[in-house]
């Protein structure tokens, strides 16, 4: 086994010397004499306890390395990356390496063979560490065409390392789509083709390939295979350190998790032992596991050498990692599993003070500005934390913000000017940060655009073309946007109805109003008592989706004031109804292995499993208490404290959470 060998995966890599790594992400703190952005490495040890913390190293990484396309692959330690057409290996990412003398080895892109492309790569792979005489750097592009070098030759003679590379045409498309590995045991590159039915080894001067004969298959009931057959598939070749040779199906599917687009997780995998030519499907790799993900080669350790479980596979998508034992096929959540490519489930918990801002935008020229606190809500004694992300405190103020959806506060700054700002999103860096400016609001007759009831996002990025921006006013007036497009012009609503007046807007299809007529409510049966001091309270009522099970819940919220607390409000019940197929909303104390986010932001609806968090629960904040609301105990928890912005951030890509180009002038 090298001394140290990476395994990148889109946001997240696997290191597997003692101890096995996974890369979290980079903190951005300054930015480099060469103007680049650099951060503080953030790792998580594998096999570290739900309680303890991502480790915060002093190593300064480019951040740019972070994101999506910022690295083609990885392998034995070194990450791979692909700019202005030179292919750099360079260690960076290894929380082991020097931090003040990084090494870097530069290449030219291999020459584009007849009818193939050299810009998008599938992944690369090294024989050995790329400082070794004899090492050969695999590059597979995606289609025909397989490039070989050796990157230690290329460096000691630059005026002719264009002619190092090998390229070779692969004929047969079943390995087009293939990912390539290094094999010890052939000391070849090799590829699964298509469906896992046959492999090619490749050298710098062979090539040779291999049918398998499925010896044995697991037996499946019918709606396994349905299922199976509905996931998008790919095969993985892995060798053990034992000399066994395994080949990995990994099965995953669309699943709608929150309040993003459906995102595609884990499903099942199927693991075969490969011997000779024949493939036998086993639940029992006994003292191994298996180590794969989306981008970096699979491995395999003794899992008693690294204190992990054995027989299981820990695996990294790209939206979703965990640890899955082959016997049952039973998959355990990780801490942060199904986040890997998403922003954490939080809340604005404050800001605290740190300066004054010197970029010369805003009114005042130099506002003050703070550190964002955020605490990843499971209780009223949950941690709060601060991050180095300075936001302007103004925020913060009673008017700063006047709701949020999908990470994206609406504000009327600057005199009344709308906007929307991605500043109070903890994923989102000092330098990535976007505002938006909008046109100006205009008022039809008989209402106001001064006071407003909430705003909706129809998907969760203002950049996507299709994006629709709702804001309700307090009132009848409703005003829509498409915030992604050039020549932007609000489309108002006057809202004739007025048991809508005071209501707040649900992020669905905005583009063309309509009216729905619910046939029924049926509510929970109340003693005279309940019922006076209900009737005694203020009522609110939500609309929320679960994208996980396709229902619609109507959540009706009773508040009174506390003689205790200096008169604040205070959450006394929480009703929840279901809606049917005949469109009657019926009570309900039972929402299952779900859990719903009530705040000033737009409500929204996750998997409480997937997210460790109670099940059958209502968390919700407000302006002075935040607390959860069990619904088949009837039980309440919460305490009370000043929230400035009584936000729930909802979970969401990094893609979107990052894929600002900067600030819009207002």
């Amino acid at each position: 086994m090298a001394s140290v060998r990476r395994r990148y995966l889109s946001g997240a890599r696997f290191m597997s010397e003692t101890p096995i790594y996974r890369i979290v992400r980079a903190d951005h703190c300054r930015y480099s004499s060469r103007d680049e952005s650099v951060g503080r490495l953030v790792v998580r040890n594998v096999k570290a306890s739900d309680s303890e913390d991502d480790e915060v190293l002093e190593k300064m990484v480019p951040t740019d390395l972070m994101t999506p396309t910022g690295t083609i692959g990885a392998s034995q330690g070194w990450v791979a990356t692909l700019k202005d057409n030179v292919v750099w290996l360079q260690d960076d990412l290894n929380p082991f390496a020097s931090d003040s003398s990084p090494k870097r080895i530069s290449l030219p892109r291999p020459k584009t063979l007849p009818d193939c492309q050299t810009q998008m790569v599938t992944n690369v792979a090294l024989s050995s560490s790329p400082e070794d005489e004899d090492c050969i750097l695999a590059v597979k592009f995606v289609g025909a065409q397989l490039s070989l070098c050796r990157p230690l030759l290329s460096l000691c003679k630059p005026a002719e390392n264009n002619n190092q590379w090998v390229n070779i045409r692969i004929e047969d498309p079943g390995f087009f789509s293939s990912r390539v590995m290094y094999s010890n045991n052939e000391k070849m590159f090799s590829m699964l083709g298509r469906g896992g039915t046959h492999t090619g080894s490749w050298d710098l001067e062979n090539h040779r390939s291999r049918s398998f004969d499925y010896r044995t298959y697991k037996e499946y009931l019918p709606s396994e295979m349905a299922d199976m057959s509905r996931c998008s598939r790919s095969e993985h070749l892995v060798e053990a350190p034992t000399g066994e040779t395994f080949m990995v199906k990994w099965y995953t599917d669309i699943f709608w998790n929150g309040p993003d687009d459906g995102v595609r997780r884990w499903k099942r995998f199927m693991v075969f032992e490969v011997a000779g030519g024949d493939a036998h499907a086993t639940n029992d790799i006994e003292e191994l596991c298996i180590f794969l993900s989306t981008k970096g080669e699979p491995f395999c350790v003794e899992a008693s050498l690294y204190g992990l479980t054995p027989n299981c596979i820990y695996y990294v998508g790209d939206f979703d990692y965990g640890k899955v034992n082959i016997g049952n096929n039973e998959r355990r959540h990780l801490v942060g599993a199904r986040f890997l490519s998403e922003t954490p489930l939080c809340h604005i918990y404050g800001v605290e003070h740190c300066g004054y801002s010197q970029a010369h935008y805003g009114r005042p020229r130099y506002p003050q500005i703070g550190r964002l606190m955020i605490t990843d809500f499971t209780g009223p004694s949950c941690w709060t934390k601060v991050l180095e992300k300075t936001v302007r405190m103004d925020l913060m103020s009673e008017t700063g913000t006047m709701g949020a959806s999908h990470g994206w506060a609406f504000t009327l700054r600057y005199g009344g000017i709308p906007h929307l700002v991605d500043d109070l999103n903890p994923g989102v860096s000092n330098s990535d940060g976007c505002e938006i400016s909008l046109p100006d609001l205009v008022t039809l007759p008989h209402c106001q655009t001064k006071l407003v009831t909430s705003v909706a996002m129809s998907s969760s990025s203002p950049h996507d073309e299709d994006c629709i921006l709702a804001v309700k006013f307090a009132g009848p007036q409703l005003s829509l946007i498409r915030p992604a497009q050039v020549n932007k012009e609000w489309v108002n609503i006057k809202i004739e109805d007025p048991s809508f007046f005071s209501s707040r807007d649900l992020g669905e299809n905005l583009e063309k109003p309509k009216a729905q007529e619910f046939c029924d409510v049926f509510t929970p049966e109340l003693l005279k008592s309940e019922w006076e001091r209900l009737d005694s309270c203020v009522t609110r009522v939500e609309l929320v989706e679960s994208r996980t099970t396709d229902e619609m819940f109507m959540v009706k919220r009773f508040t009174e004031r506390n003689d205790f607390n200096d008169g604040r409000m205070e959450e006394r019940r929480i009703w929840v109804f279901r809606q049917d197929s005949c469109s009657t909303w019926c009570f309900t104390e039972n929402i299952g292995d779900l859990c719903i986010f009530l705040s000033n932001a737009e409500p929204f609806c996750l998997k409480a499993s997937s997210h460790q968090k109670c099940k059958n629960s209502i968390y919700f904040i407000d302006k002075s208490e935040r607390g959860i609301f069990i619904l088949g105990d009837k039980c309440k928890t919460s305490n009370f404290n000043k929230f400035t912005a009584p936000y729930f951030i909802p979970p969401q890509s990094y893609l979107d959470a990052n894929c600002s180009d900067g600030y819009d002038s207002p």
